[in-house]
């Protein structure tokens, strides 16, 4: 045995020992706790030349009739001049999330969308005096005319292609504990504004499936670290490039804010808790074309309002092997305060899916 060969084994165990603790340290770099929870979009940038794919889904009911922050029923709202009121909704969103990094400090991120969206509503009690009681896509009614009141049960479904966001994610500070991130993003009008019942009149304001509008979707998210702890806050905003749109009407901007914090239980698992601040404008605006005003979801000036929710996640990830950095968060969302305009269904809960990977 020769003193190079010696030499040229022990080079080779040294370059072992060295790739396999530089694969060890690339594992490590996984951490599940550094993505924000599932509901957080726009949270994190990435390296140059890195690109990720993700699937988002979001699943919102809504139960329960308020008038600002007071739970209210049907004798009430016939009282206030509606002959047809909403008992239950619910909001299905899937999303691609599509990023690129063409440089280390600057991400471009593309995120298609459709949505399913599906209202039950019943009679209030009062008189319809030409009124008229909307028949949505795929409507089903049940009427009881007994008395001569419109106590008719209702349920109507819409679904389609949602609107387009476009965004450019850029690395303000980029430190070891701490990073902040700057987003400008539009959203583009692919979803429909226009849709119409059998009968030639729009459906609700809420039931379409896009704003109709450009809109810009700017947002300024800070993120630390400390061992297993990680946390973050983030501020957005939707703002309507346009004062109409074809429709003849706007829906109003919205503003939020929201901060989390998470804890690692696990190599592969963290746990989080999340509040959330929303303020978002009424209509403005009026079709301009036929339409009813039978129930409160046909008037511009019941939507928005101002809500506070909360929120419990898990993510995780894939730490190890072909499949690194596959990551994994679900989501559950409540409302804590409401403040609706006009008169709207409650938000009872959401849940909010993240699938993503990064190569």
């Amino acid at each position: 045995m020769t003193i190079n060969r010696i030499r040229g084994w022990a080079l080779s165990a040294v370059a072992a020992a060295l790739a396999a603790t530089s694969a060890s340290a690339h594992e490590q770099t996984f951490r599940p706790e550094s993505h924000a929870p599932a509901g957080v979009m726009v949270d994190h940038a990435h390296n140059k030349g890195e690109v990720m794919t993700g699937y988002r889904y979001s699943h919102s009911s809504y139960n329960g009739l308020y008038q600002g922050s007071d739970a209210i029923g049907a004798d009430e709202l016939a009282a206030a001049g509606y002959s047809m009121m909403p008992t239950a909704m619910t909001m299905e969103m899937t999303m691609l999330d599509i990023m690129y990094a063409p440089t280390d400090r600057l991400t471009l991120m593309v995120m298609p969308m459709y949505m399913t969206m599906s209202m039950d509503m019943a009679g209030t009690g009062m008189m319809d005096h030409g009124h008229g009681m909307e028949m949505g896509m795929g409507d089903s009614m049940e009427m009881d005319h007994g008395h001569g009141h419109a106590m008719g049960h209702m349920s109507h479904e819409v679904d389609g292609f949602g609107d387009t966001n476009f965004s450019a994610l850029y690395k303000l500070i980029a430190a070891e504990h701490h990073t902040l991130l700057g987003t400008l993003g539009v959203n583009a009008p692919t979803g429909k504004s226009d849709l119409k019942n059998p009968d030639g009149t729009f459906v609700h304001y809420g039931m379409q499936l896009g704003s109709g509008t450009w809109d810009a979707t700017p947002s300024v998210t800070y993120t630390g670290t400390a061992g297993v702890l990680n946390w973050g806050a983030q501020a957005s905003a939707v703002i309507r490039l346009e004062d109409a749109n074809d429709s003849g009407y706007a829906l109003g901007d919205t503003y939020g804010a929201t901060a989390w914090g998470a804890v690692r239980v696990l190599d592969w698992v963290s746990v989080s808790a999340r509040v959330n601040w929303t303020d978002q404008d009424a209509i403005s605006g009026h079709y301009n074309g036929a339409h009813n005003h039978s129930s409160p979801a046909d008037i511009q000036a019941n939507y928005g309002g101002e809500f506070l929710d909360g929120a419990l996640g898990i993510n995780t990830v894939v730490t190890g092997g072909d499949f690194a950095g596959l990551r994994l968060g679900v989501e559950w969302v409540t409302r804590l305060e409401e403040d609706y305009n006009g008169y709207q269904l409650g938000l009872d809960d959401s849940v909010n899916v993240n699938l993503s990977y990064a190569f």
